[in-house]
């Protein structure tokens, strides 16, 4: 057929030889016709106009051709005026055939087929695809495909695109739309039989590996009870996500089956969304999309939906392994992000979190996922209900390995103790009271609470000066959220000790070991929450030197009974040294060894009982050194007193002897001559005590001063004979007294000093000494 086509249209150009474009008004064409096919001549859609189609004379304004047949027409442009279609009827195969008379008329090639029964005609684009475009849309080529069944239209397309095969059940048209002046370029497109299908049409799309956007309509006049299928093909690696663009939705005669979109995965639950609903979104593989009209009252809009499926590459991994039953492990991961594009996955079905519990295999996937964009929560539950085989002490940290990606967000280890046992825990770095607050200063922090009521004891970070809590509880919960801990690393991380021990007297005691130059700050248990009522805490607190016990943050409830009771106690002499059951008022204390710290909730507390106190230890060497450095500044200053004293009254005593007696009266009494001289209370005008300096001083004169002495009145002194008992160290006195005052010596040519006797020597030593 394809031989006799081109030799039709040699003998064609062999008749005419001119061409179509140099055709005018009133010249004839000859059109040759094969067996099966007619060509409809028709005025376009919209134009007005005389011009008309003339075969033998005859002029209309549209005429069919069946046959070879000679035409031509009534203006000199008829190419402006109407549109050539070319139908061929019950055809196996579609072939291109051009017509070049009507090269530059706009030109519709139809080729109608028409199947059997229940089984489909498959229209395969496969070589280059088709794009469907809207009712009035175009294409850039100038060529638009357009499947049509009955009196509905399935879709137009374009050339190039992602729809690979369209599959109708009933009779099937299939249009190709050329304008004017566009010579026939149409893609191959071959014709079979489909598989059985009750779909008005099921059309198979092949997405491309490449990030994209496509649309899509429904069928324009949607039959009513009628449905279309999309089957979308994806590669593993992009994954998809649907969007509606534009809607209408019929008045459905059963309100409840308004028309919904109906999404099928391999392997996995089918999914309903409303046509005005929020569609899938990064979905990963194939699916397939049903849209099922309704049985609509009349009048009642038609079905239409204009959707958009976009696609994206990512890269895929998976976790898959078995958790060990006896660890009675628990684990959790979800998408940490909702707006990322990481996507969690089990069994095939996009999930936001799985959950695993140990005894079961877990295996699921994660696409274009990041460390931080998956969190793990990881929860073991430790159980030892018989005395006899509960351990010691075991540590709490992370023994399974998990080669995933992701961050552990949070572990919790929940402790199921004997009955009416305690738990206590240790760390070996210690532990440090962590309010909400400072949360963000530590990489780690651990939440103890209960497991039966809920109720958080506290919240505790690493490297601290608790070093034991104990728990009047057999069940405690311990969670330890870390924020840049890898799954990777986890198994080497110790975190807490354990151990169930038997029954306390507080419901809570700590054990604390201040610090040097590093405050210690403490909280009643559920701070900022008040403590439960009638519970007990305390704290013991060991130091070897005075610290400072503050409270910052004190709240009292108002209680019925008996009042809440702080209280301080030295733990070696057991002194009392504070009781609020005294004072009303909380005043700071200052303790000089270790103690207790003690506080009770009263039984029906209207308002929260809790405190925050703060332990500062008192720097005793630091003390003694100031002690020591003030004591000797002191010991100084008193020195330096004492010789300031000890100058003054050496002064003072040098300023005693230096003057000379003023007010001696030579007459008064002589030595040896008128005896012991009275007593000042009897004359105030004598002397206590007159050194033989001075009351001899006239005596001392220099030669010159001698011979004034001799006018003088007074008797001359008396010569004394020697006395055997003199000794030369009576003499030496003499010599000192009466031969060498005022620098003066001996031969300066002074009397002779007389020699006094023992009962004189006697008087001197009684007035003088």
């Amino acid at each position: 057929m394809q031989v006799w086509r081109w030799t039709c249209f040699s003998l064609l150009l062999g008749i005419f030889p001119s061409s179509f474009s140099e055709l005018t008004g009133g010249a004839e064409l000859y059109v040759a016709v094969e067996q099966g096919t007619s060509i409809h001549i028709n005025t376009s859609a919209g134009i007005d106009t005389q011009c008309e189609v003339c075969i033998s004379q005859v002029c209309q304004s549209s005429v069919v051709l069946k046959s070879d047949t000679h035409l031509n027409f009534s203006c000199s442009e008829p190419e402006n005026v109407f549109t050539v279609e070319i139908i061929s009827d019950n055809v196996i195969n579609i072939e291109d055939k051009e017509h070049d008379v009507f090269q530059k008329f706009n030109r519709i090639f139809t080729w109608n087929l028409k199947p059997t029964g229940i089984w489909a005609f498959r229209l395969n684009f496969s070589t280059t695809g088709l794009r469907q475009i809207g009712p009035t849309d175009g294409c850039p080529d100038k060529h638009v495909y357009m499947i049509t069944t009955e009196n509905v239209t399935i879709g137009r397309f374009c050339q190039n695109g992602t729809i690979k095969k369209v599959e109708v059940l009933k009779v099937v048209k299939l249009s190709l739309e050329v304008s004017g002046g566009q010579p026939l370029n149409m893609t191959v497109v071959s014709v079979s039989m489909g598989v059985p299908s009750y779909s008005l049409a099921r059309i198979i799309v092949v997405l491309p590996e490449m990030s994209s956007t496509h649309d899509f309509f429904t069928p324009n006049t949607f039959p009513e009870d009628a449905k279309t299928e999309w089957l979308f093909q994806v590669h593993e690696t992009y994954y998809t996500s649907v969007l509606i663009l534009n809607h209408t939705v019929p008045t459905c005669l059963q309100p409840e089956n308004i028309p919904k979109m109906l999404y099928s995965w391999p392997s996995r639950e089918s999914l309903e969304k409303p046509v005005n609903g929020t569609q899938p979104s990064e979905e990963a593989g194939s699916f397939r999309l049903n849209i099922k009209n309704c049985k609509m009252s009349r009048p009642s809009q038609d079905l239409m939906v204009h959707f958009q499926i976009s696609t994206i590459k990512r890269t895929k991994g998976q976790c898959e392994e078995d958790l060990p039953e006896n660890q009675m492990l628990q684990i959790r991961v979800k998408k940490n992000i909702h707006t990322s594009t990481c996507l969690l996955r089990l069994d095939s079905v996009r999930v936001y979190e799985v959950t695993i519990a140990s005894g079961k295999r877990y295996g699921f996937e994660y696409s274009d996922c990041d460390d931080d964009e998956l969190q793990w929560t990881v929860t073991q539950t430790i159980e030892c209900k018989e005395w006899g085989k509960c351990a010691s002490t075991l540590p709490l940290h992370f023994k399974y390995k998990l080669n995933c990606k992701g961050v552990v967000e949070t572990m919790t280890w929940h402790l199921n103790g004997p009955q009416n046992s305690a738990v206590e825990l240790q760390s070996p770095t210690g532990l440090r009271y962590c309010p909400p607050e400072d949360k963000s200063n530590s990489i780690l922090i651990l939440d103890v609470s209960h497991i039966n009521s809920g109720i958080t004891i506290g919240h505790f970070c690493p490297n601290g000066t608790i070093e034991k809590i104990q728990i009047r509880e057999s069940s405690i919960a311990v969670t330890a959220s870390v924020t840049n801990f890898n799954i990777r690393n986890l198994e080497n991380t110790l975190f807490l000790n354990y151990s169930f021990t038997q029954n306390i007297s507080e419901h809570y005691i700590f054990t604390v070991a201040p610090k040097m130059y590093d405050p210690t700050v403490l909280a009643t248990p559920t701070w900022p929450s008040g403590m439960k009522p009638s519970s007990t805490v305390s704290w013991i607190i060991n130091t070897e030197i005075k610290s400072n016990l503050k409270f910052r943050n004190v709240s009292q409830p108002k209680c019925k009974e008996v009042h809440t009771n702080i209280s301080v106690q030295t733990i070696r002499s057991q002194k009392m040294l504070y009781s609020t059951k005294k004072d009303k008022k909380i005043n700071d204390v200052l303790v000089p060894e270790s103690f207790y710290l003690n506080m009770t909730n009263c039984k029906s507390p209207t308002g929260a009982f809790r405190a925050m106190m703060e332990i500062t230890l008192q720097n005793n060497t630091n003390t003694n050194k100031l002690l020591e450095i003030i004591l000797s500044i002191v010991g100084i200053v008193l020195m330096i007193i004492t010789a300031v004293a000890i100058w003054i009254v050496l002064r003072k005593m040098k300023r005693n002897k230096a003057p000379p007696v003023t007010g001696y009266n030579p007459n008064a009494f002589l030595p040896g001559l008128h005896g012991v001289p009275k007593t000042q209370e009897e004359d105030p005008h004598t002397y206590t005590c007159i050194d033989d300096s001075l009351v001899y001083s006239h005596l001392f004169k220099r030669n010159a001063e001698n011979e004034q002495y001799t006018d003088e009145s007074s008797p001359p002194l008396p010569d004394r004979p020697l006395r055997e008992s003199v000794t030369e160290g009576s003499e030496m006195v003499d010599n000192e007294l009466y031969g060498f005052t005022q620098g003066e010596s001996t031969t300066s040519g002074s009397p002779k000093s007389p020699i006094k006797t023992s009962e004189e020597r006697a008087n001197e030593t009684r007035l003088c000494g």
